[in-house]
């Protein structure tokens, strides 16, 4: 099976707002971080969530990615002052969603895993994914 190159995010540093009183990265705050990785994932494939949710539609709505279901993996945790990486890519592409992966790491140790599940969109309805959308995420390449 082939896979777009994953995309990543360098650099995200947990700080004092982040950590529970025992020094580690609260749960909830992994989903802050896979939310920049899937905008980021998107916008180095040449699709920002932005420029489509103002590009209108027959009815004047614009599109838009929203998160339909997530699995996660706590395996580690993440301390104040560790530099993380968020590395996501595409596994599935069909009609109006798509199933990501999705890792934060601290260097070679993947500290949470996750399959998130992203509907595309449109006057609060599903829609079919473009077709350039599918391009750029090289659907054609995921079974």
């Amino acid at each position: 099976m082939a896979l777009q190159r994953p995309n990543e995010i360098k650099a995200l540093c947990c700080d004092f707002g982040n950590p529970e009183f025992s020094g580690i990265v609260y749960h909830a705050n992994y989903l802050r971080y896979m939310e920049r990785g899937r905008t980021n994932h998107l916008r180095l494939m040449g699709a920002e969530q932005q420029a489509l949710f103002e590009q209108p539609e027959i009815d004047g709505a614009g599109f838009a990615f929203v998160v339909r279901s997530m699995h996660l993996d706590f395996l580690k945790p993440a301390r104040m002052d560790d530099v993380l990486d968020v590395v996501t890519w595409p596994i599935a592409v069909k009609g109006a969603s798509i199933m990501l992966a999705q890792e934060v790491k601290r260097g070679e140790d993947v500290l949470v895993k996750a399959e998130v599940r992203v509907a595309f969109i449109s006057g609060g309805r599903a829609q079919p994914i473009p077709k350039s959308i599918r391009t750029l995420m090289k659907a054609d390449l995921i079974s």
